[in-house]
């Protein structure tokens, strides 16, 4: 009867760190040794508290708030079962600090005969009689007056750090810099472009782009986590719903994944939004929303798979050409089911290519009429006129100021100036986009800026983009012909 199972645990460690527990073990069974007793089982909880409870379905189906400790409930299975008979820890708080967790482990104790026995190398782990129960009641009953007294410091402390916009610390947040608070400009970029994807109309239906297409795209770029990391779904889902990307300073109290209201704003952040408050609502309403597709198959990864057609109706995707896997083309489906023929090929690159300059040419020539404003006085085109203008006008200022034509003080007032202007007509142009598809161009002038904003799109972006923008149908083409991409599509623009 000297069966021991060893419990080691420690509150918090960092990823990968060991050490507290380590020593733990060491000293447990040279303790388990002074007494003579063989160690059949050591359970260790590293980095797991024993006060933190969370919502937990019971066996009974009901939900109740539980310690979530697989480990302590191991080692009572041990005990139980007859494989151990005493309970080997460092002291009463690190085998438990929830009464709920102490009755089960007195009902084990209790029910068994022989009765099983618990230690500890301090002394304070004993339930050999009634006594010894009281008192590990009224201790553990003690302890847990004392983290909770604890949490609500550290809650009240993380509310006043929200009042003033201070990081409340812990890992970088993705988008930040080490200290919370100093954006990453590549970053917030990467940010944005997760957001526009779920601010999509379609987002989250059946054909429509999804969190985990996002995750895709970010892994096929090479972009990684803030910790160097692969993003997938939840990862993803995670950075969009944190209020900080919107520059807003929230508290709520208790622990866990938690999903933020307008209600819980305490306070509004030292940097400028990433996204605006108004979106990230939104993005928090279509990510929390239990009818939102969650599994939405395999995220579309060729620009024009599943959009372009075939005259015979059916859409084409993306196959190797001739055995040939570096050629891919685009290939109508239809013969697959037995649709009449003939039937539609392109190659992919070359056609990928043609709609994106043509796409390019008429966001530039039309962007303010693609763009539907959100109030009928607003005139897009007028206002992305006068901003080529300002922004030509800063430029010149620089040049002055360079030149010795405008002093130091002249070019800072003037510049400021110009800037608010700029910003102004910027937030104009972006309330006038609202929804549309086509919003990340509203401040665009040069040909080179839709260029680059498109690059920044992603894959299920750019074919919202194309989707809105025109109808593309591939031309059969008969044996031993070999006609240019331009004759083997028809592409007819999108009545509004």
């Amino acid at each position: 009867m000297n069966r021991a199972v060893i419990l080691a645990r420690i509150s918090d460690a960092d990823d990968g760190e060991t050490t507290g527990v380590d020593d733990q073990v060491r000293r447990l069974r040279a303790f388990s040794a002074e007494n003579g007793w063989d160690v059949v089982k050591v359970i260790v909880e590293n980095d797991t508290s024993a006060f933190k409870r969370r919502k937990i379905k019971l066996p009974n189906g009901r939900y109740e708030l539980r310690t979530v400790r697989p480990g302590f409930r191991e080692s009572l299975d041990w005990l139980a079962e007859d494989r151990a008979d005493i309970l080997v820890a460092r002291d009463l708080d690190r085998a438990m600090r929830d009464p709920r967790d102490l009755e089960d482990l007195i009902d084990v104790v209790e029910s068994n005969r022989p009765r099983v026995r618990a230690r500890s190398i301090s002394g304070s782990l004993r339930l050999d009689n009634d006594a010894d129960v009281t008192m590990a009641r009224v201790m553990v009953a003690m302890a847990n007056k004392s983290s909770r007294d604890t949490a609500r410091r550290v809650s009240d402390a993380r509310e006043r750090q929200a009042m003033a916009g201070q990081f409340g610390g812990g890992r970088r947040p993705y988008g930040f810099e080490s200290d919370g608070v100093t954006p990453i400009k590549f970053e917030c970029d990467v940010i944005r472009r997760m957001a526009d994807v779920v601010l999509l109309p379609t987002f989250g239906t059946p054909k429509g782009p999804s969190v985990a297409g996002i995750a895709r795209e970010l892994r096929a770029d090479g972009i990684t986590t803030a910790d160097g990391g692969q993003w997938d779904a939840p990862a993803v889902r995670d950075v969009l719903m944190r209020p900080r990307n919107a520059a807003l300073m929230v508290h709520k109290p208790g622990t866990g994944r938690k999903t933020y209201t307008p209600d819980d704003v305490v306070g509004e952040a030292p940097w400028e939004p990433i996204i605006s408050p108004d979106e990230f609502w939104v993005i928090v309403g279509k990510l929390t929303d239990p009818n939102r597709r969650t599994n939405p198959g395999v995220a579309p990864h060729h620009l024009l798979s599943g959009i372009a057609t075939c005259p015979c109706g059916s859409v084409v995707r993306v196959s190797g050409s001739s055995g040939k896997r570096d050629r891919p083309v685009y290939a109508c489906q239809g013969g697959k089911g037995g649709a009449p023929g003939p039937h539609a090929t392109a190659p992919k690159a070359d056609l990928d290519a043609l709609v994106e300059g043509l796409v390019i040419t008429i966001l530039h020539r039309d962007v303010p009429e693609l763009i539907k404003p959100s109030q009928s006085d607003v005139d897009a085109g007028k206002l992305r006129g006068e901003l080529a203008v300002i922004r030509e006008r800063k430029v010149q200022l620089g040049e002055d100021h360079d030149m010795g034509l405008v002093d130091r003080a002249e070019y800072v007032r003037r510049a400021k100036k110009l800037q608010v202007r700029i910003e102004d007509l910027e937030r104009q142009l972006a309330d006038a986009a609202e929804s549309s598809p086509f919003a990340a161009f509203a401040n665009v002038v040069t040909e080179d800026d839709v260029r680059r904003v498109w690059e920044d799109q992603g894959i299920a972006r750019q074919r919202e983009i194309v989707k809105n923008m025109m109808t593309i149908t591939l031309k059969p083409v008969g044996k031993g012909r070999r006609p240019s991409i331009a004759e083997r599509v028809e592409i007819r623009p999108k009545v509004a």
